[in-house]
């Protein structure tokens, strides 16, 4: 998701999970729907009407409800498949699905995007439920994510992993109740924080809770906390990323709670590349397993 704990080693004591901006945002909630019937995994769009801002969180295969925390404005809100190479359809909060939210779709025709205004209140029933929208509205859609207008995927990105071939058992994972000792400096420095991961929710691999720490202006690095064991490990793929990236819509980082792939994409000479990353839990590593390149694409530049 690109979701996860975004912790600024200046404000470890902060809340994990939290930055500056979460102190006056309200939680927006809804149902989600597919027209196939079964849920895949989704990432849930808020594009911020004024500031051109995009936020977004991943759901769950099967998840049925979304909560995201946005900042007071005025938004669209959509949904579309996560998986690399899945068509690129999209399920929107539109007047048709606040028309027909109670179950009454008499009368509800219009399809259009419907414009969601947040304040600093809890704001529910931002139902994603309708899929059946016009070309117009696809092609706002497609705008909104950078997406080439009409683009299919290329046979490599149809190919590439996807996080349902990487599940992880069911059920809760057991808890240490204290991180293990290691050789890694960077453990004290982070006790704190990584000490509240222990009791946070798994949001990677389902074993895991994948910590973001701030490295300096518009740059992150990873921990990756195993709640059985308490390990810490900083793998070296996940160090000095772009904390936003323009190479991709939903960040430089992708990965989920139910899936022990991870995804790291950014800009390299004049391509845009992919790199997809399976966590072996017990051994603490990330092992490369694919890579994928396409040309770089509006705002897709190397970083500095």
């Amino acid at each position: 998701m690109r979701f996860g704990l975004r912790i600024s080693t200046c404000l470890a004591f902060a809340a994990l999970g939290l930055g500056a901006v979460a102190a006056t945002a309200a939680p927006v909630s809804g149902r989600l729907a597919s027209p196939a019937g079964t849920l895949p995994a989704l990432t849930v769009f808020a594009w911020s009407l004024a500031g051109d801002k995009l936020y977004s969180i991943t759901t769950d295969s099967g998840q049925v409800a979304f909560t995201l925390d946005l900042p007071p404005g005025r938004y669209y809100v959509f949904a579309a498949p996560v998986d690399p190479g899945a068509p690129a359809i999209y399920g929107a909060y539109t007047e048709f699905a606040a028309c027909s939210h109670d179950g009454a779709r008499a009368g509800c025709s219009e399809h259009g995007l419907r414009t969601l205004l947040v304040n600093k209140r809890p704001v529910h029933d931002v139902d994603l439920t309708d899929w059946y929208l016009d070309d117009a509205v696809t092609r706002e859609l497609d705008r909104i994510l950078g997406r080439p207008v009409g683009a299919t995927p290329a046979e490599s990105e149809l190919a590439a992993p996807k996080f349902s071939e990487y599940p992880v058992a069911p059920g809760a994972p057991a808890r240490a109740t204290a991180l293990a000792t290691g050789d890694e400096p960077r453990i004290e420095r982070d006790r704190e924080p990584l000490t509240a991961a222990l009791t946070s929710s798994v949001n990677f691999a389902g074993r895991t809770v994948l910590l973001r720490i701030g490295c300096g202006e518009h740059c992150e690095s990873v921990a990756l906390v195993d709640l059985p064991t308490g390990r810490v490990a900083y793998p070296a793929v996940l160090a000095q990323l772009p904390a936003d990236s323009s190479c991709s819509p939903n960040g430089a980082l992708q990965f989920r709670r139910d899936s022990r792939l991870l995804t790291v994409t950014g800009a390299t000479g004049h391509e845009r590349v992919t790199r997809y990353f399976v966590w072996d839990a017990e051994a603490g590593t990330l092992r490369l397993v694919a890579s994928l390149a396409s040309a770089l694409g509006p705002g897709c530049t190397p970083q500095r």
